[in-house]
């Protein structure tokens, strides 16, 4: 088959999250090499519209949910025969399978699984999504694993093959990142240089051990110390009420969605990631990318990898706040080089996954 020159990028929306940012870093960098780029979305809403390029079609299948998005999908595949279609996350995964089969084009189908299924058995639907990758995962062409630990598990809960999975770290826009983060910071404490600042954020889930971070920052009882934790979710007020019992809400922030996180990272004193799982732990190159020290915890999957065993920093055990207490004053009390955490983000940039991507494509 000749070099592909159209691609389609499926996914539910563009709503703020990880995966719609790799959405739209690979759009762009796909795009400024000169592919054709369509980004199909079930739904096209979310912030991150606006930051798609003009030279990428947005095409909106105007459903519901991702299931109802089956025949819209099958009628662009039809009509538009792109030459590959690639697929992010595992219910759009399964969808676009489905929609595949019954189109019956030459549309290469290539799938990326974010997470480990293994840790999504936590409904009846999310075993029966599970059970369905691992029936229909073989019909792809071929499937994209964001990282070692995330390629394992594909290969331990699906039927792929050990040649059909292709490993690509998450593409990072390290220069971008760098640019935002010199922009003022919007925030006392972090503007304050009288005080050191843990931070962390994301979704306010219990996938993000949040509840771990706050008991490990109980321990740390230098009035000096402020811990700002932006994002929000169905966790939040929970984790305000701990704050609260733990005594400690008068150091604790929650400003919620942060326009910038970046100008947060390069002003904190230390990034960290309280993780039960993940699939990879993008957020982390991004701090790094801000030259800010990272703790995280050891899990599955990425951080490991990330951070090279602990070489460009502490990891700990899942859900010891005590050790993850430990980490972070050590963190604090030694000098970090900037540029060593800056110059590991730098293996991460989207210009290598892009790469990666073409030539897989």
């Amino acid at each position: 088959m000749t070099e592909p020159r159209s691609i389609g990028i499926y996914l539910t929306s563009m709503t703020i999250g990880g995966a719609e940012r790799v959405a739209l870093d690979l759009s762009s960098g796909l795009s400024g090499r000169g592919y054709d780029v369509d980004l199909v979305l079930v739904d096209a809403s979310g912030d991150l519209l606006d930051e798609v390029p003009d030279d990428v079609s947005i095409v909106d299948l105007e459903a519901r949910r991702v299931a109802t998005s089956l025949l819209p999908l099958r009628r662009y595949l039809t009509s538009r025969e792109p030459d590959v279609l690639y697929s992010m996350m595992t219910e759009p995964n399964l969808i676009a399978i489905a929609a595949h089969q019954l189109a019956s084009t030459n549309t290469r189908l290539v799938i990326s699984e974010h997470n480990m299924l293994s840790h999504s058995i936590d409904s009846i639907k999310d075993r029966l999504v599970t059970l369905g990758a691992w029936a229909s995962y073989p019909l792809a062409d071929h499937a994209v694993a964001v990282s070692k630990g995330v390629r394992h598990d594909l290969l331990e809960k699906t039927r792929l093959e050990d040649d059909s999975i292709s490993m690509i770290y998450n593409p990072v826009r390290v220069e971008l990142i760098r640019e935002q983060a010199s922009e003022p910071v919007d925030h006392e404490w972090l503007a304050d240089e009288s005080l050191e600042v843990v931070l962390s954020g994301g979704r306010h889930e219990p996938q993000k051990g949040f509840d771990t971070l706050l008991d490990a920052f109980a321990r740390l009882e230098r009035n000096d110390i402020r811990l700002v934790l932006f994002g929000n979710g169905p966790e939040t007020e929970a984790l305000q009420r701990q704050a609260i019992e733990l005594g400690i809400s008068d150091r604790v922030s929650f400003p919620g969605f942060v326009d910038n996180p970046y100008s947060y990272m390069s002003a904190a004193d230390v990034f960290v990631l309280s993780s039960v799982h993940e699939g990879f732990g993008l957020v982390l190159i991004e701090a790094m990318a801000c030259g800010c020290p990272v703790v995280s915890t050891d899990c599955e999957s990425g951080p490991d990898e990330i951070l090279d065993r602990g070489k460009y920093g502490s990891l700990v055990s899942v859900g010891d706040n005590k050790e993850l207490a430990d980490a972070i004053e050590q963190t604090l009390e030694e000098s970090c080089d900037p540029e060593r955490v800056m110059s590991r983000a730098n293996d991460f940039d989207v210009e290598t996954a892009v790469s990666r991507y073409g030539s897989l494509f």
